[in-house]
């Protein structure tokens, strides 16, 4: 009955052929509205009462839905950033802005909306679930994070637990369950007790895993981008129903063991530029987003018999399906218009369903008879205040670690000093005693977030989230900071930046292109040139200093680009050669190492020159287990310290031979060890929530 009430319904005929076992219907977009003062890039959206919020275009919107057929929009907040997902409770909107953390916004007047702050999350924060005084991130191959949230001037870290790669997460009754993308899974979390927050289980999809919600007893998990089983023949799609893309539902009679009930595979579409997955359920049906592919509405009242009942694209004029290789005939074919933009969230109203899209902004679409979902979270986990210690082994490192709560990103070494990055502590210079100890003789005043600091020449450039990029003289000392340039990042959120010689800087906000910019003069002007790697940038992929005058960049999954520095202006140099194996990964990276960089990837290595020149690819040594470790390299020229933040591994080589590296030393760490430095033949590794550790030797 309540798909016959649907007004203007045309059967979708370009994908019947396509859909399970049963057609379904496409609503027609004249009979839904846009809400034209959204962003036409809107990412999230959640309903609190009689209050929509929707983030896009670093904009958080406030719009009233007392009549749910016309929202209006009755507040506004800029400078949000890169938003990804939204929570509302109590008052406040949580934010996920992936790699700016999460914000946390006071709601309770819509028309006047204030950020009480920024979080600095171990990693890109991508989903979010607030239950309580405590908020659930999800930060992709570093798992869940833990915020307690009781103080919202001050949210405190209380843990994070490894996953295979958590994109978005939901909470019932002490339960976590985390939609993971790398294995196509469900893992399970005992929340109950934060002193206790621990993985205990994990269930397959039949999907890479993405959207999660909880409705009654049921669990549903929207799927998407290849059949987990079989992702060597992605783009081959063959007879695998979906590829993919769908939505699996879990019967959570024993909640901490799941129960598959069943699943619905959605039509073939494989775009790889936009992913989003939410996925929201009210009174029978399940409103699953399938990004480029569309919006589908799955009646799921028998949960054992799910059917599409219904579709909504949102037309995108101009974009169509490239060329691949290898494309499967069953699949959109080259030069096909797409089915849609890219649907990115969507929430229940009265009457209807409110829809995001990038680009398309946000839709109200006619759903007679559904009413807002009544999420039901049961017991809140209990001792949110209970912070992971981080423990340190004190026979290996010493420690150092601010008074402020801040994670060390960053350590810098001038002689004996060390300057470290401790993201929303600041930045603190700490003295090494000629015992091995650290001793704070300062910090960076004016209380600002830096994520990055390096030396260029004399001078140290840092990188403050929103303050921008900064130059500071140290003539009067090594805490004596002395501003003499500064450079604003916009509406991006300044991340990183690396010495490149002598005079220049690269900038990064970690996910545009990297700018460099000259220092002479200490103006930070107008960037030289962009520097455009075909990367997302998770982490710091470039080396620390600049050989002969050209810098390798790398783009993980691809290998390195190069860039000639020779001229004011850098230019981009074509890739030649087998420095494009092994391709590397995410945790793979680059350092100056003598005359030449060193390259690691998977666990090799491989010496390059500015001229071209390279050895050939190596396995780095084993330990006496056979554990080969990966990571981004540092080195003072003989030592090579290999860091793997979400693995938590520093192994330490002696290079001294290069074709024939020696293990010394390995460690797994409490914290998330970013790039090392060395002392005197000691490493200095910025970990995490674990401190600043400098290795203790013998």
């Amino acid at each position: 009955m309540m798909r016959s009430m649907f007004a203007a319904l045309l059967l979708c005929s370009a994908c019947a052929s396509a859909a399970p076992s049963v057609s379904y219907r496409t609503i027609a977009t004249n009979e839904c509205r846009r809400v034209a003062e959204v962003s036409d890039s809107a990412m999230g959206g959640c309903l609190d009462g009689r209050l929509l919020y929707v983030i896009g275009g670093g904009t958080l919107y406030a719009l009233d839905v007392a009549d749910p057929l016309n929202p209006v929009v009755v507040g506004r907040l800029s400078g949000m950033d890169n938003n990804r997902q939204i929570a509302v409770s109590d008052g406040f909107a949580y934010v996920v802005s992936r790699e700016t953390g999460m914000r946390i916004v006071d709601v309770s007047d819509p028309k006047n909306m204030k950020l009480r702050s920024l979080y600095d999350s171990v990693e890109f924060a991508t989903g979010i679930e607030v239950v309580g005084k405590t908020a659930f991130i999800s930060e992709r191959i570093y798992g869940v994070e833990a915020v307690d949230v009781s103080n919202p001037d001050r949210p405190r870290h209380i843990a994070v637990r490894p996953t295979s790669e958590s994109q978005s997460v939901r909470y019932r009754d002490g339960y976590l369950y985390s939609g993971e993308w790398g294995l196509g899974s469900v893992t399970v979390l005992d929340a109950h007790d934060m002193r206790a927050f621990r993985s205990v289980g994990k269930i397959d999809l039949g999907g890479y895993g993405d959207g999660l919600d909880i409705d009654g007893r049921y669990l549903y998990c929207s799927t998407g981008h290849d059949a987990r089983h079989n992702r060597a023949d992605a783009l081959n799609v063959g007879d695998i129903v979906g590829a993919g893309r769908g939505l699996d539902i879990f019967d959570l009679a024993d909640p901490a063991k799941p129960r598959h009930v069943s699943r619905v595979d959605f039509p073939v579409f494989k775009p790889r530029n936009e992913d989003f997955w939410t996925v929201r359920v009210a009174d029978g049906f399940a409103f699953c987003c399938d990004s480029h592919n569309g919006l589908f509405v799955v009646d799921v009242r028998k949960p054992e018999q799910p059917e599409i009942a219904a579709r909504f694209c949102v037309p995108q004029d101009g974009t169509v399906w490239p060329n691949i290789p290898g494309q499967s005939s069953s699949g959109p074919q080259p030069g096909s218009v797409w089915p849609s933009a890219a649907i990115s969230s969507v929430a229940v109203g009265e009457g209807c369903i409110y829809v995001t899209c990038s680009p398309g902004g946000l839709w109200v679409v006619p759903f007679p008879g559904v009413h807002p979902q009544k999420r039901e979270h049961g017991a809140a986990p209990k001792h949110c205040d209970a912070g992971e210690k981080y423990p340190t082994d004190m026979k290996s490192f010493a420690v150092y670690r601010p008074s402020a709560a801040g994670q060390a990103r960053t350590a810098c070494i001038r002689g004996d000093v060390v300057y470290a990055a401790f993201g929303n502590a600041g930045l603190h210079v700490v003295a090494i005693r000629p015992d091995g100890s650290f001793r704070k003789i300062g910090e960076l005043p004016g209380g600002r977030r830096v994520t990055d600091c390096c030396f260029v020449g004399d001078r140290l450039v840092t990188a403050e989230g929103v303050d921008g990029w900064a130059v500071y003289a140290l003539d009067g000392g090594p805490a004596a900071f002395r501003e003499v340039a500064r450079r604003a990042s916009g509406r991006k959120v300044a991340f990183w930046c690396w010495s490149a010689g002598s005079d220049r800087v690269v900038l990064s906000t970690r996910t545009g292109p990297y700018e460099v910019v000259d220092l002479r003069g200490f103006q930070l002007g107008k960037p030289l040139c962009k520097m455009n790697v075909a990367a997302c940038q998770w982490n710091k992929y470039l080396p620390d200093g600049l050989v002969g005058n050209r810098l390798p960049a790398l783009c993980p999954f691809r290998g390195l680009d190069w860039f000639d520095f020779s001229r004011e202006t850098p230019t981009a140099v074509p890739c030649t050669g087998n420095e494009q194996q092994p391709v590397g990964d995410q945790d793979s990276g680059v350092c100056v190492f003598g005359e030449r960089y060193l390259y690691t990837a998977r666990g090799k290595y491989q010496l390059v020159g500015p001229d071209g020149s390279r050895s050939e690819f190596r396995d780095l040594p084993s330990d006496g287990q056979g554990v080969r470790y990966s990571g981004i390299p540092r080195s003072d020229g003989r030592l090579v310290a290999v860091t793997s933040r979400h693995r938590r591994t520093v192994a330490v080589y002696d290079f001294a031979v290069p074709g024939k590296p020696v293990l010394l030393r390995a460690y797994t760490l409490s914290g998330n060890p970013d790039l090392a430095a060395f002392w005197h033949g000691r490493a200095v590794v910025p970990a995490g929530h674990q401190g600043l550790l400098l290795e203790r030797l013998p």
